[in-house]
């Protein structure tokens, strides 16, 4: 077994490997490992492509994803191979036993919720993004359909801020090329976590301030290590933020997560900390609930730092 070939999160084998069978099939070309090919955008980016520093140092071997095939390429993950110099010489999806004549296995720049290298992160960083000063950006999560919602009123909130002049968007319905101009070019940007920052990755010197709302608390929390690592590779104007809220009736009964709450936004005491700070672009001190990134600790524990399954 090659333990490299395992998807890892939290430092753990997160599945165990098959039983071993005889090749159906025999790659020729130089090859390298990609993973397991995701279909979510945030996940895409940290786990299928974790080891984006190797593609890069190595342009003339074919990268080997598995569970995936050429026609299930989405056109955002076209966009992203263009982006970040991956679309070369094509790819190949191990869906049955294949043999590989010669297939190099990195070990990853990125490992979720572990590490990120520094050669990981400057291989991501390939979009430049000027700030537009007084431009305020809301990344709203209200158009998502997800089991992960947790602010009942996020529709109230962000009818407030527009009414303050802040652009309410919505990065699912956007190509990723607007979504990198968006979350680059605002003076602030703000809105609850999710995948969404992770695109914080590609931007090569993000000058925005960015208030990444959190979700949940103790070792559970939405704003997991990864971000925290994201963050302090990229910008030191980066805050994480308990807002004011208060415990809410369940919008809807969630397919799975069933044990978070639900809360609410407290708006006029959010209305009253934009009105202090000039709509969160002047002096974040003493703001309640706000942490700048370099004042945070993890607070998720993630165990032994590498545990492999090998036996099958």
């Amino acid at each position: 077994p090659v333990a490299l070939a395992h998807m890892c999160r939290n430092g753990r084998q997160y599945r165990r490997q098959a039983p071993f069978c005889a090749p159906v099939r025999t790659v020729e070309e130089p090859c390298i490992w990609g993973g397991i090919f995701q279909h979510h955008y945030g996940h895409f980016l940290i786990e299928s492509m974790q080891s984006l520093y190797a593609f890069r140092q190595h342009p003339e071997r074919r990268i080997v994803w598995r569970n995936a095939t050429k026609e299930s390429i989405t056109p955002w993950q076209h966009t992203l191979f263009h982006l970040t110099g991956c679309d070369r010489n094509g790819y190949e999806f191990v869906n049955e036993a294949t043999l590989f004549k010669d297939i190099l296995f990195p070990v990853p720049g990125l490992m979720c919720d572990v590490w990120l290298t520094q050669e990981q992160a400057d291989a991501f960083a390939v979009c430049d993004v000027a700030v537009q000063p007084g431009k305020k950006i809301w990344i709203s999560r209200s158009h998502v359909n997800s089991d992960n919602l947790v602010f009942t009123n996020e529709l109230e909130l962000e009818d407030m801020l527009a009414s303050r002049g802040w652009i309410i968007f919505h990065p699912e319905e956007h190509s990723v090329e607007e979504q990198l101009e968006t979350m680059g070019s605002g003076e602030v940007v703000m809105g609850c976590i999710g995948s969404a920052f992770h695109s914080l990755l590609l931007l090569k010197h993000p000058g925005s301030r960015y208030i990444v709302i959190n979700r949940m608390n103790g070792e559970s929390e939405a704003h997991n290590l990864q971000f925290d690592l994201i963050a302090r590779a990229r910008t030191d104007n980066y805050y994480v933020w308990e807002p004011p809220k208060h415990d809410a009736p369940a919008l809807y009964r969630r397919k799975t997560h069933h044990s978070w709450p639900w809360y609410a936004f407290d708006l006029e005491a959010i209305r009253q900390e934009l009105d202090r700070r000039d709509d969160f672009r002047g002096d974040m001190t003493g703001c309640p609930g706000m942490t700048a990134i370099r004042d945070r600790a993890a607070v998720n524990a993630v165990g032994k730092p590498i545990l492999f399954h090998l036996k099958v």
